[in-house]
């Protein structure tokens, strides 16, 4: 049977690189971001499902417009809600399909309890900074202003949230280095 880990974060926290180092590491990792990112572009019954449920002006050349997008979801608590009813069934399908080829699933997922994606986990790792540092990170890595880095950061829970609900926390705020030492120390829990 498949243990699946639910690793998740906040915008800019680091998730992305203890996904990287997880991977590394051999560990199979199913990216729920780039899949919501493929089913958004190619995905024809998603695309058909979004458009109709957001209007034709967030599709572009028969894919979704993310910028379009995200600028109406992460506004309004209840848009986004409806696109994750909507994006949802099918990552489930695609999780479903990932975890009958590993003993050990990493579902990278930074929206893992807002999207209700903790039911389908065994254990949920968390990836945790400074907030400061978050903001930082993010402005930097997105070239945002400090309001819309700030929106984007209110559109998820927050860190001492997850951080309460997580099984494991690891933190970030000192670099890679500590990132990873921590991730190794989890990983050979794990193994």
């Amino acid at each position: 049977m498949t243990k699946v880990i639910g690793l998740t974060g906040g915008i800019a926290t680091g998730k992305s690189t203890a996904a990287r180092y997880l991977v590394s590491q051999g560990v199979a990792v199913l990216d729920l971001d780039a899949e919501t990112h493929e089913l958004e572009a190619h995905d024809q019954a998603t695309i058909q499902q979004i458009t109709a449920t957001f209007g034709p002006e967030v599709q572009v050349n028969g894919q979704i417009d993310r910028h379009r997008l995200g600028q109406l979801v992460f506004a309004d608590s209840t848009q986004l809600k409806r696109l994750v009813r909507i994006i949802n069934p099918a990552l489930l399908r695609r999780v479903t399909a990932a975890m009958a080829e590993s003993d050990l699933l990493v579902l990278d997922a930074p929206t893992l309890f807002e999207n209700g994606f903790t039911s389908y986990v065994d254990q949920i790792l968390m990836v945790t900074c400074e907030p400061l540092v978050q903001m930082q990170r993010l402005i930097t890595r997105n070239q945002v202003s400090i309001s819309r880095a700030s929106q984007l950061m209110g559109a998820q829970w927050s860190q001492a949230t997850k951080a309460a609900l997580a099984d494991w926390v690891v933190d970030s705020t000192a670099g890679e280095t500590q990132l990873t030492q921590q991730l190794q120390t989890w990983l050979e829990k794990m193994r």
